[in-house]
């Protein structure tokens, strides 16, 4: 989504921003620190940490020196969820001070059904309301908790009855090195169950999940799912990938997961990337860094409009096979030809100029 296309959400009063950050965060937070980060009055980022993680000394202004340092020019909303005040209060307050040489701040601290600045003015908390009605009419719906956005990542049970599909499903694969033929079927897979938005949902075949959770563990199979990715088709590519979650048991969710987090995060929904991820990690043998990318995208809070240059260089250094068949499913540039429209001369009616005759052709002047 350019930012064109971007919703535009007007919010000045502490009750208006207490509507939109819950659906900026896909959940409500619970004993949590958020950082709105303001830039020429839109919201770029909104991160959000635990409130206990955030508490020891340095930790607080570790993250907001990583945010900044993204954006040194921005202004800062701080909202502290808890249910110890004073705790929450004093991290407010220190966040504040943190970023006084950096940015102009505002703090928040919401502790239940009210809001509390640290001048001392109060107010309710607004969890309805005509925002909050925009937001979820333009597709961010709010969960009860973060729980249930974990609960969308969850894996297969392994049954007797997922043993009995996974070899058949597998025996038609291709050898594992022969990386351009495991290529060309994962890219059959993905085109045939990406979504449609302008069609009815489709269920994801189990044979065909559990394939694609193998297929992905292949570098060249994976960078070809990661580089079929937009901004403009994330949203399917989220609920792909995490359709193959759901139906593969954890021992071959690594890829899937990460895949799932990175078209999250190209959507700019960085907490269900975040989720993602952590689930990704869960998964991952030891001294594998499958996920490293999208770690450190998050990490160093990488806007989600650094996903095109990103992805053109992953697309130069990805596989010969992945590259080509990146390239055979992108639209070839249409070639024009370029026309000039001659601009219309007028003839003087008379052929003297002020009385002078005009040269005659071939003589300087």
């Amino acid at each position: 989504m350019t930012d064109e296309q971007r919703p535009v959400i007007r919010m000045s009063e502490p009750g208006e921003i207490t509507q939109v950050v819950p659906h900026l965060l896909g959940f409500q937070p619970e004993e949590s620190l958020v950082i709105l980060v303001l830039d020429q009055g839109r919201i770029q980022v909104t991160a959000r940490v635990d409130i206990d993680v955030a508490q020891p000394p340095g930790e607080a202004e570790q993250l907001l020196d990583r945010i900044w340092a993204r954006f040194p020019k921005a202004d800062a909303l701080v909202i502290a969820y808890t249910n110890q005040p004073k705790a929450g209060l004093d991290l407010i307050i220190r966040c504040e001070t943190h970023l006084a040489p950096l940015a102009e701040t505002a703090a928040m601290l919401i502790n239940g059904d009210t809001w509390h600045t640290p001048d001392g003015h109060s107010g309710p908390v607004e969890h309805d309301g005509p925002i909050a009605d925009q937001l979820e009419g333009l597709g961010l719906p709010v969960r009860a908790s973060r729980a249930e956005l974990d609960a969308l990542f969850a894996t297969a049970t392994i049954t007797p009855d997922l043993l009995a599909q996974v070899e058949p499903a597998l025996a038609t694969l291709p050898a594992r090195a022969d990386t351009l033929a495991l290529v060309a079927r994962a890219a059959l897979l993905i085109d045939q169950n990406l979504p449609d938005p302008t069609l009815p949902d489709r269920t994801l075949p189990l044979a065909e999940a559990l394939q694609l959770a193998v297929l992905s563990d292949h570098p060249a199979v994976r960078d070809l799912a990661l580089l079929s990715m937009t901004n403009t088709n994330a949203d399917q590519h989220l609920q792909l990938w995490r359709g193959v979650v759901n139906n593969s048991p954890r021992i071959v969710a690594e890829t899937p997961l990460y895949l799932a987090g990175m078209a999250a995060w190209i959507t700019g929904d960085g907490a269900t990337a975040v989720v993602a991820l952590e689930h990704s990690q869960a998964c991952s043998a030891p001294g594998r860094q499958n996920s490293a990318l999208l770690d450190a995208l998050i990490d160093d809070v990488v806007p989600p409009s650094a996903w095109p240059e990103l992805r053109e260089q992953i697309l130069g250094h990805a596989d010969p096979h992945t590259r080509q068949a990146i390239q055979a499913r992108e639209p070839a540039p249409q070639h024009r030809w370029e026309t000039v429209d001659r601009p219309s001369v007028r003839r003087p009616p008379n052929p003297t100029v002020r009385g002078r005759k005009p040269p005659a052709p071939g003589i300087a002047i």
